[in-house]
């Protein structure tokens, strides 16, 4: 077993390290925890739960959106966060759909890599 730090850092690769950090910023409300153009990274800091997100600008070439892992945003009322981000135009690839329990709402970033929207209210509510 490996020796722990404090972090957990997930990265995901951009095209535009300026258009999307403003987006994960701006649009989603993470705080900026580091800004290095030079080097192409950003990390960010979910406000209420301290996890990291950084972001690795790469060649178009090597983006692969949606090809890794998918972030998860929970919130406590998807249906009102959805419109929020709907006004941002931010686009959807799909409405609210229940998944194990959870209801969930796919979305993409500026360069396409899939986020979504966890509300973790029991599935009874209408779809």
């Amino acid at each position: 077993m490996i020796e722990h730090g404090s972090t957990l850092v997930v990265w995901i690769g951009v095209t535009d390290l300026e258009k999307a950090s403003d987006f994960y910023a701006e649009t989603l409300g993470l705080q900026v925890a580091l800004l290095d153009h030079q080097a192409g990274w950003a990390e960010f800091v979910h406000p209420h739960c301290g996890a990291h997100l950084a972001l690795q600008e790469v060649d178009p070439e090597e983006l692969m959106p949606s090809g890794g892992a998918t972030v998860i945003f929970d919130v406590p009322d998807i249906e009102k966060t959805m419109q929020q981000l709907e006004k941002s135009g931010v686009p959807f690839l799909t409405g609210v759909i229940a998944l194990n329990g959870h209801r969930l709402a796919t979305f993409v970033d500026p360069d396409g890599n899939h986020l979504q929207l966890r509300d973790l209210t029991p599935t009874e509510k209408p779809v």
